[in-house]
């Protein structure tokens, strides 16, 4: 199976990637690249799929489903984790969706837009690379999220040689989540259904990233209210 990821940004700052998949880890890298906008991003990753094959998820580093009454609950679980996890500056790593630079915000949904208008079928989930690499126990106080290169990915991702930059790395691990996802991955799952009447404009979109521990009981709290 084939699935892309995505790093939205400015120019030259976009970074993109198509990964072929099987139901086990890891991934094979197939493509990255760097765009400056959604347009080009997208239509770079359709073209690298083989013509035989269908792309058929894909995973964006950018908020795709917001709340009108504030901070999303998916997000106050991850900022929980990832500080108990080591991480120093979790509100700056998972930042409120009003604080986010524009590329990041807009060109993340134009990117699922023109997806789902390319292929109507296509699953989309939110993706959270820095995040991510908390939760999967490679980032941590000793190895900040900056340092990390696709060596310390290999579990989880196979490339064959050379290293990306950071927005195709971020892109990787959002075609990670994508992956997750697709095969419903054992220990991941999906942070939208926390949310309490969201309202997404490209939907159906989902979140999906490594579960968290029930504990502590700030949590618990969140899960119950979106029960």
């Amino acid at each position: 199976m084939w699935l892309a990821g995505f790093d939205p940004g400015g120019g030259s700052q976009f970074g993109w990637c198509v990964v072929e998949a099987s139901a086990e880890r890891p991934l094979s890298l197939h493509r990255t690249g760097v765009a400056s906008n959604a347009t080009e991003a997208v239509n770079c990753a359709l073209k690298e799929v083989p013509s035989e094959s269908t792309l058929i998820a894909a995973g964006i580093d950018s908020p795709l489903f917001w709340l009108p009454d504030g901070d999303r609950n998916a997000d106050r679980v991850i900022r929980n984790e990832i500080k108990k996890l080591g991480a120093s500056a979790p509100a700056g790593t998972v930042q409120h969706v009003n604080s986010l630079r524009g590329a990041c915000l807009v060109q993340g949904v134009l990117a699922a837009m023109l997806l789902r208008a390319a292929i109507p079928s296509i699953n989309i989930t939110e993706a959270h690379p820095k995040a991510l690499l908390w939760l999967i126990g490679v980032a941590t106080e000793r190895q900040p999220v900056k340092s990390v290169t696709m060596r310390e990915l290999s579990e989880f991702i196979s490339f064959r040689s050379g290293d990306l930059s950071e927005h195709e790395r971020d892109a990787a691990l959002a075609a990670l989540g994508a992956w997750a996802m697709t095969v419903k991955a054992s220990g991941w799952e999906d942070l939208f259904t926390l949310e309490h009447q969201p309202y997404a404009p490209i939907s159906p979109v989902a979140y999906w990233m490594p579960s968290m521990p029930p504990n502590p009981a700030v949590n618990r709290t969140l899960r119950d209210k979106a029960a």
